[in-house]
């Protein structure tokens, strides 16, 4: 009776908890649950950058990751809303492209599972999510021109302005049509709230920040000397750099013992003949961005040849 009673018991908790054990869900990444909403909020973009992530679903008849053939993958489908211009989602939960504009966009996705099911056990079914992905624009650099455009979730066509916040000097907000263009006079980072009016009178309001660098340039305007047979060692550094900075030796040439260290601009070795040495350099940041230099490397002979 007590074995019976036993029995009773577990199979009453395996049907409670199965349901809950196989209830299809997206997975915990790369989008997380934020707020009471239970909004998926994904990996920030930048405007012309590529962006690739990939959704992935949890429980239900999906593959078991420990049992290869174990079940057909999740399928993905966009039920309403849009992604930003520029990004599409695949049926198999990849999320890609080079974004085109800046601005916060939601949209609803449903995760379906297999169907038929390959288990006796599985009763197919769906699961739908609010997802938000918000796109930033590019950086921009002192005195290079700049161009993003701004876009809101909104109705027909909108009308732009500046809640709060202050453009970086040299930028504009165009009030038609919601492109920021213009040259950056300073270097800084600009918060900023802006305001788009739609077709229906809403205001949907749109933050971004605009991030202004430096220009990239080499900090090392001109080498020491260097001697025949004795140890070399000079830094070539630059200035309003983003790392990573490879550096490249694009014209002329060093003196036959010395090298350029790519990854950190490190000149260093043991000169073998006398002469000036014509090479020009160019440096590339985190950003694309390059700067050139050229060097003269005098390298003089060694004590006993002047003697």
């Amino acid at each position: 009776m007590r074995l019976a009673l036993v029995l009773l018991l577990v199979a009453t908790f395996a049907a409670v908890a199965t349901p809950d054990a196989f209830a299809l869900r997206f997975a915990d990444t790369p989008c997380i649950e934020s707020g009471e909403a239970r909004l998926r909020v994904c990996p920030v973009g930048v405007v012309g950058s590529p962006y690739a992530i990939r959704l992935d679903g949890d429980g239900g008849c999906g593959p078991d990751p420990n049992v290869p053939g174990s079940g057909l993958p999740y399928q993905f489908r966009l039920l309403s809303g849009g992604a930003p211009p520029g990004i599409s989602l695949d049926r198999d939960g990849r999320i890609h492209g080079t974004p085109t504009q800046a601005g916060t966009w939601s949209f609803w996705i449903e995760l379906s599972d297999e169907d038929p099911p390959s288990a006796s056990w599985c009763r197919p079914v769906k699961s739908e999510r609010e997802f938000v992905l918000t796109v930033t624009p590019p950086p921009a650099t002192v005195g290079s021109a700049y161009s993003v455009q701004i876009r809101a979730q909104g109705v027909g066509t909108q009308t732009w302005s500046l809640g709060s916040g202050t453009l970086p000097q040299g930028l504009a907000l165009g009030q038609a049509t919601g492109v920021i263009t213009g040259t950056p006079a300073i270097p800084g980072t600009f918060p900023l709230k802006l305001l788009a009016t739609d077709s229906r009178g809403v205001t949907i309001p749109v933050e971004v920040t605009i991030v202004v660098y430096p220009k990239l340039a080499f900090a090392t305007k001109r080498l020491a000397p260097a001697r025949v047979g004795r140890s070399y060692r000079a830094t070539l550094r630059t200035s309003g750099s983003v790392s990573p900075v490879a550096f490249t030796a694009l014209a002329g040439r060093l003196p036959i013992g010395v090298r350029l260290n790519t990854k950190t601009g490190v000149l260093s070795g043991k000169p073998r003949s006398p002469g000036s040495y014509r090479v020009t350099i160019e440096a590339r940041d985190g950003l694309q961005r390059t700067a050139r230099q050229t060097y003269v490397l005098t390298v003089r002979p060694h004590a006993l040849q002047r003697a």
